[in-house]
């Protein structure tokens, strides 16, 4: 699906743009297995270990990641699409709709940048942790980033709702240029005397649905007062030619018009170059702020 100029106008205008209706089961489904297999396989684990006593195996996957965690909180670690690098996973990266998406906004030459996660984010009540705080996405990048866009795709794996912790944006926030961000336990965050006054806006986005972000958007999660676990993509893309503010990571042309033959789509060779950029990063220093 590539977007219309109306949706293009307003996503360049308010620096972020929410569609619905973008992916199916097809291309959903894949991704929520692969990771029900990978919570079993360490629940299973941790029982042999006695460090769990009961496996939930008759909870829904929107559940059971919560109630395990609630007995073993490591259950949740090393989840990152990095750290997992699951085959379903990285077919996702490249799914064609979601490029279709990228190339209305950063051409035909689209690289998946190594700034990439899947969250699961955790019910606020049971375990008390904190949501994603506001933030622009630049604002993880080395400042040779600064003066290129870069298109953030967020992908909800469940209806993404006020109650269970979608996210908040400031329109036209992307106006206002690079905030300093602060350190938090929670993550990098735009301090509240640094933000524009803008009313923050709620997005709703249903499964299947989609909101692009402007690298400048400011934005953040609400608390997830559910009694699930909200799943979400955030991944990013930009033009082959560009830095990619993380250098000592991988990133990976996924669509060329102009040099097809030059494409990196062989997973075994994703699977090596995250091996071995995570050894050797090590120490490494990944963002600008102290």
């Amino acid at each position: 699906m590539h977007l219309t100029p109306a949706q293009i106008e307003s996503f360049h205008e308010k620096g972020y743009l929410a569609v619905e209706g973008i992916l199916g089961p097809e291309d959903l489904q894949p991704v929520e297995d692969e990771y029900a297999r990978l919570i079993d396989e360490r629940a299973r684990q941790l029982q042999a270990q006695g460090k769990l006593k009961d496996l939930h195996a008759d909870q829904p996957f929107l559940r059971r990641l919560a109630l395990l965690a609630a007995q073993a909180p490591e259950i949740a670690g090393n989840l990152d699409i990095m750290q997992a690098r699951g085959p379903a996973t990285f077919n996702f990266l490249k799914n064609p709709k979601i490029l279709d998406l990228a190339e209305s906004f950063v051409g035909g030459e689209i690289v998946c940048n190594p700034i990439q996660h899947i969250r699961a984010t955790m019910p606020h009540r049971q375990t008390g942790t904190q949501p994603t705080p506001w933030h622009q996405d630049i604002g993880v990048c080395w400042p040779d980033v600064d003066p290129y866009f870069m298109l953030t795709v967020w992908i909800p794996l469940v209806d993404a709702t006020v109650e269970n912790g979608c996210l908040e944006v400031l329109p036209d926030s992307h106006r206002h240029g690079l905030k300093r961000h602060a350190s938090t336990p929670h993550g990098l965050e735009v301090p509240a005397e640094e933000r524009p006054a803008i009313e923050p806006m709620p997005i709703p986005v249903h499964r299947g649905g989609a909101i692009l972000f402007h690298n400048y958007t400011l934005h953040h999660a609400r608390p997830n007062v559910s009694d699930q676990v909200r799943w979400s993509f955030d991944l990013r893309y930009h033009d082959v030619y560009q830095p990619t503010g993380r250098p000592f990571y991988p990133a990976f042309l996924f669509r060329s018009r102009q040099r097809p033959a030059a494409l990196e789509t062989d997973y075994g060779a994703w699977c090596r170059r995250w091996e071995f950029a995570l050894e050797a990063s090590k120490g490494a220093k990944f963002y600008r702020w102290s």
